[in-house]
């Protein structure tokens, strides 16, 4: 299921004529600009053709809390189970980023021909959003930890495993990483250098080898 994404068994051919029944766009951003920004409906589906975006909650006194990391083949939107009240939810580019929108009304409509390839989007949309869902169980179980030093540990682990390897490399800044797993940044820093010392992992840069 990891690797499924909304074109996956769809022949290119398929997938342009696609492109026109869809009425799909693709729009280029660069770095911070906002990509998309939730409403209470239910308009669009983003993907993600290259780049990253970060999805972020701002809360009433401003304060902007890491959501969740989009990188290629990432789909969003307001379909993708957020709370009711979705309005303080936004995308924002994180590097140049170009990305592909979908109206919604055509993706669950089906076109007078019943094209079979349709048919396989909505499969693949299916399976992308129950990944999304498993992915942010996963998180869920890391912000749960009681410690800087157990959600650091289950973030590294759930990444390693991810990954299947246990040299891995953390796909964001160390900042970013302080905001995703909502500790100081300055704990986790001092965490991740007593894993060091105590031989549990070694760092060079952002790339991490386990040793556990």
């Amino acid at each position: 299921m990891s690797q499924v994404t909304l074109f996956t068994d769809i022949l290119p051919e398929e997938q342009e004529r696609m492109r026109v029944c869809f009425q799909a766009r693709e729009v280029s951003f660069h770095n911070h600009e906002i990509i998309f920004a939730y409403s209470n409906t239910m308009n669009k589906i983003g993907l993600i053709l290259s780049g990253r975006a970060v999805l972020y909650y701002c809360d009433e006194e401003g304060n902007q809390y890491m959501i969740d990391e989009l990188k290629k083949d990432a789909v969003f939107g307001e379909p993708f189970l957020l709370p009711v009240d979705s309005r303080n939810y936004y995308v924002q580019a994180e590097e140049e980023t170009r990305v592909m929108f979908i109206d919604y009304a055509h993706v669950i409509k089906r076109c007078e021909n019943a094209c079979w390839h349709h048919s396989q989007l909505v499969s693949n949309l299916l399976q992308m959003i129950a990944l999304q869902s498993r992915q942010q169980v996963q998180r869920i179980y890391v912000l749960s930890r009681t410690t800087t030093r157990k959600k650091l540990l289950a973030y590294l682990e759930s990444l390693s495993e991810e990954l299947h390897s246990r040299k891995i490399r953390i796909p964001m800044s160390y900042t970013e990483l302080a905001q995703y797993l909502s500790v100081d940044r300055s704990a986790m820093t001092r965490e991740m250098k007593s894993l060091e010392n105590e031989g549990i992992l070694e760092k060079d840069g952002r790339t991490v080898c386990l040793k556990w």
